[in-house]
């Protein structure tokens, strides 16, 4: 079973969700490390929900839009999910365009790539930002009574965005440092 199926899974256990909703929570809870087309979406519910793992509601709506289906994770779907996160996963393969063009720094005018890496900051700059409100967000809805609150794991991925943003900032002026100490 694909990563794809277990990320729609993993929203799915956390509330029932239309393939529009999973698609823009994707894009959202999980954008900073999962991302998801549309055309990928609805073919995987469909073969999900022939294997048992997810049930089709189909919710009426009241005025002139067409029914709404909600997808639901079935308990075959939390026991493939709880298989699947228990599971060791395989290392990961870093694919960055801006850290492929630092590669080939030696070839590049100094001034154009400190201005590149100044911008690079920038991008992850509001990316930061980004996470910090999303943590904020996070620990007003945390219970910290509740030790399987889904909200602390959700805590736990922002916060990783968190430093790897700094990290990702921190290398952007270091290495523009170098560059400007080179002129």
């Amino acid at each position: 079973m694909s990563s794809f199926r277990h990320a729609m899974l993993t929203l799915l256990a956390r509330e029932p969700l239309s393939g529009y909703d999973m698609k823009q929570q994707m894009n959202s809870r999980m954008g900073p490390f999962w991302k998801a087309g549309s055309n990928q979406i609805y073919p995987e519910l469909a073969k999900m929900e022939e294997e048992g793992l997810v049930e089709l509601e189909v919710v009426q709506q009241h005025d002139y839009r067409p029914a709404r289906k909600v997808y639901t994770i079935t308990e075959s779907g939390r026991q493939e999910l709880k298989r699947w996160t228990m599971e060791r996963a395989e290392p990961e393969t870093i694919r960055d365009e801006f850290l492929l063009k630092a590669y080939n720094l030696w070839m590049a005018d100094p001034e154009t790539m400190m201005l590149r890496l100044e911008e690079k900051k920038k991008e992850h700059e509001e990316k930061l930002r980004i996470y910090l409100d999303k943590v904020s967000e996070l620990n007003g809805l945390l219970d910290p009574s509740n030790p399987q609150d889904p909200i602390l794991s959700s805590l736990s991925v922002v916060e990783f965005g968190i430093e790897y943003e700094k990290l990702y900032m921190k290398w952007c002026s270091d290495l523009a440092s170098k560059l400007k100490n080179r002129q």
